[in-house]
């Protein structure tokens, strides 16, 4: 905004800055921002675990004894276009229901469940159970 002032209107930097309300420090304030360190660090965490996200490299750099702000990685990671999408949670697909076959003859199909209880003792015990599907009786 200063700039243009000063190019339409061939005034002075300061007069410029004193018409938009600016200090004439912030005219002046350059960023110095090097944030070749991080890059470096994001590229070799993304290489070295490809699978994680922006968390975890900044939990891995953070152990690493490194004092980086998150709000740092967070910028540099998403400069770096390393943000990945969520992935979609995949469905199984509906199946044809089919009625159960019911069968014929004794012993036919069998259930087997497995089983298990405490005694009074405090003892664990465990059984397994074969019971005839027809009839709904067990084997034994």
């Amino acid at each position: 905004m200063a700039a243009y002032v000063i190019a339409r209107y061939h005034i002075s930097i300061s007069r410029a800055c004193k018409i938009i309300c600016l200090p004439k420090s912030m005219y002046y304030y350059t960023r110095i921002k090097d944030d070749s360190a991080t890059i470096l660090k994001l590229q070799e965490l993304a290489v070295k675990h490809p699978t994680e996200g922006q968390d975890l490299y900044y939990s891995r750099i953070r152990r690493e004894g490194l004092k980086w702000n998150y709000k740092r990685v967070r910028r540099v990671y998403l400069i770096l276009g390393m943000n990945k999408r969520r992935k979609a949670k995949r469905r199984v697909p509906h199946r044809v229901k089919q009625p159960l076959c019911q069968p014929e003859n004794y012993t036919e199909t069998w259930s087997l469940d497995f089983m298990s209880d405490v005694l009074v003792n405090k003892r664990k015990f465990r059984t397994l159970n074969v019971i005839d599907v027809l009839t709904g009786k067990p084997l034994l």
